[in-house]
């Protein structure tokens, strides 16, 4: 597939600015300006949750976007090395930055295993499809053991317990939400029907153009977002301090 879908990238910039949202209130808690346990409430838990799936589940759609009538294996590789590149990133930096909660398996680690293993699936029956999913779902809630505690093997979501992260996406459950965003996008035909609605739709509003833009560059939106939002919190507070100082 060579066009771009509205749609799709609309869905994907609705869903970073949800995830700068949770960060600068994340960010807000790490500088003291709310209270420190304002993350660990249902709310934001449930609003990380959905941000994140609503990402992986994404990647779904455009993984079988891109290969689901056949794999283009160059384009894959690229892509992937990519993913694979701003995942030891991500890890490196917050290693550096909060060695105690460095990310070693978050969303875009999961989004990259996943893209990997859902090549196996891009032309499975769907009822397959649906059963490995649920399979995905269910696992995490009734099997765990000590021998994934190992560093190497928390990828899985099946250790007992872990370390603290800055964010920790798993590829149990999350590859179920992936392969879901798979099969609906070759269930509904959704690349059809997303060529359609763009050839019909309005050229879009200032906002929803905003949104399409950071939904085609969603990957360079993730990695400078975060940098972005410390160095501005740390420049705010540090004012703040100093105009107090001087009162």
């Amino acid at each position: 597939m060579t066009e771009r879908i509205h749609a799709i990238d609309l869905a994907r910039g609705l869903a970073l600015v949800a995830m700068v949202i949770f960060h600068l209130f994340y960010d807000l808690t790490m500088f003291m300006v709310l209270p420190s346990d304002t993350m660990r409430s249902i709310f934001w838990q449930v609003f990380a949750s959905l941000t994140a799936g609503t990402f992986i589940f994404i990647a779904g759609i455009s993984l079988w976007l891109a290969h689901g009538d056949r794999v283009r294996w160059r384009s894959f590789a690229k892509r992937l090395g990519i993913l694979v590149l701003a995942s030891f990133t991500i890890s490196i930096a917050t290693y550096l930055f909060a060695p105690q909660r460095f990310i070693y398996f978050g969303i875009l680690h999961s989004i990259t295993l996943s893209s990997l293993v859902g090549l196996l699936f891009l032309r499975c029956p769907i009822f397959l499809g649906l059963m490995v999913a649920g399979f995905c779902f269910l696992l995490p809630s009734i099997y765990e053991s000590a021998i994934f505690d190992r560093i190497w093997l928390l990828w899985t979501g099946l250790s007992q317990t872990r370390p603290p992260s800055m964010d920790y996406e798993p590829f149990f459950p999350w590859f179920g939400v992936f392969l879901l965003g798979v099969i609906t996008a070759r269930f509904f035909n959704i690349e059809s029907l997303s060529r359609d609605a763009n050839h019909l739709s309005p050229a879009p509003r200032a906002a929803s153009a905003m949104l399409v833009f950071l939904g085609r560059n969603s990957l360079l939106v993730y990695l400078v977002h975060q940098p972005l939002l410390l160095a501005l919190l740390w420049i705010g507070v540090k004012g703040i301090d100093g105009l107090l100082v001087w009162q």
